[in-house]
């Protein structure tokens, strides 16, 4: 890991620089001891090849991350307690980040910073669903996308209709993070006729296992079954969350949050690519010198490590933003804009400096590239980063 202090040093010919133990602006010894614990005795856990070649064990993460207190660790129980909690969310990410599989991460961010922090910030939600989610009992998937618009959330063809006293949604969801290990559904349909009080896009709380929900496994790109598409037909919705006209407003300020901690993840990705790179680098020999050696792959290297940094520190200040309640939103898309293009790059150039080694399945750098590919999807396009930060 590098900060800012960060060289490239003629002996030993390699990018070396002290590892700071936290993202945050100050330490909490407390919960890195924890987190370092769990990431110790949960390693087997985290190297699991079903996160790559199977059925991701998805529960049994949530479970163990649960019951080691990570996410009330990351949870703000008063607004005074808010960057406190914020500081070791960002912890929590980055040190997931740096797992060689990227699933694992992915599925703790959008259960704690998705679909629970969601929950927790609406007043109609029930708190024993967050409770329980905090503990690691059951999680929630945030279903707004569909096939046939993917992120353009203004043409929605998922509808709820009322019958009586009693609501339904009907619809597709598309390429939706943990849906098919959800307990409960946050839905995102319109809502034409007013069925929760006004029209509009509404949220609505389905649960995943009700009659009228199918939810089949999709297959990424390297992960296979941690997304999946939702279809409903008339299923029963159990709570408005957010009444028709509000929904879509609700979770354009809910994805600052996200957008901000998907750049902190892939700052520090980046910066566990660059690490293996350099070491690879420092071990490869061509024509008889190692390859850390030659003056453009040393100036690529410190130029990327750069690049990496001012990610990593746009990343903070945006956590910074959070905790102050201020984060703009044209603030949040840059920096994951920004992120999303400098861990592409970085894979891309770790991956050209391994050879055909950083081909083969399983590699650090090929593994990065795919996962900043899916990470760049995730939480909105990089055109809709370009449409926000244009919006300001």
């Amino acid at each position: 890991m590098h900060d800012p202090t960060t060289t490239v040093r003629a002996a030993g010919g390699a990018l070396t620089g002290p590892a700071p133990r936290s993202p945050g602006q100050a330490a909490d010894p407390g919960f890195r001891a924890r987190l370092d614990g769990f990431l110790t005795a949960q390693r087997a856990l985290l190297d699991d090849a079903r996160w790559e070649h199977g059925t991701p064990p998805v529960t049994d993460l949530l479970a163990a991350a649960g019951s080691a207190g990570l996410f009330r660790d990351a949870w703000a129980a008063t607004p005074a307690d808010r960057p406190r909690a914020l500081w070791h969310a960002a912890e929590l990410h980055a040190a997931l980040a740096r797992v060689g599989n990227g699933a694992p991460g992915a599925a703790v961010l959008t259960h704690l910073d998705v679909a629970t922090r969601l929950l927790g910030a609406l007043p109609a939600a029930d708190p024993a669903l967050v409770a329980d989610a905090l503990a690691g009992r059951t999680t929630s998937a945030l279903a707004a996308t569909e096939p046939e618009h993917g992120s353009d959330l203004a043409r929605l063809t998922t509808r709820v209709d009322r019958a009586g006293d009693r609501l339904t949604v009907t619809g597709g969801k598309w390429f939706i993070s943990n849906a098919p290990f959800a307990d409960h559904l946050l839905v995102l349909a319109d809502d034409p006729g007013a069925a929760t009080g006004r029209p509009g896009p509404a949220l609505l709380l389905v649960p995943a296992r009700a009659p009228g929900v199918r939810t089949t496994p999709l297959d990424g790109l390297g992960h296979h079954g941690l997304t999946g598409r939702v279809d409903l037909d008339a299923a029963p919705v159990t709570t408005v969350l957010v009444p028709g006209g509000h929904g879509l407003l609700v979770l354009m300020r809910h994805w600052l949050h996200e957008r901000v901690m998907l750049a902190v993840r892939m700052g520090e990705l980046a910066a566990a690519v660059l690490d293996h790179a350099v070491a690879d680098a420092t071990a490869r020999h061509t024509f008889g010198t190692p390859l850390i050696t030659n003056q453009h792959v040393r100036f690529t290297l410190a130029r990327l490590t750069a690049e990496t940094e001012e990610v990593r520190a746009a990343a903070r200040q945006g956590v910074r933003l959070l905790a102050a309640g201020s984060c703009p939103a044209a603030y949040a898309a840059a920096c994951k804009h920004r992120a999303a293009a400098v861990l592409r790059e970085v894979a891309d150039e770790a991956l050209q400096l391994a050879g055909g080694d950083g081909y083969r399945t399983g590699h650090p750098a090929g593994r990065a590239l795919r996962d900043a590919l899916g990470l760049a999807l995730a939480g909105g396009t990089d055109e809709l980063m370009l449409q926000q930060i244009d919006r300001g």
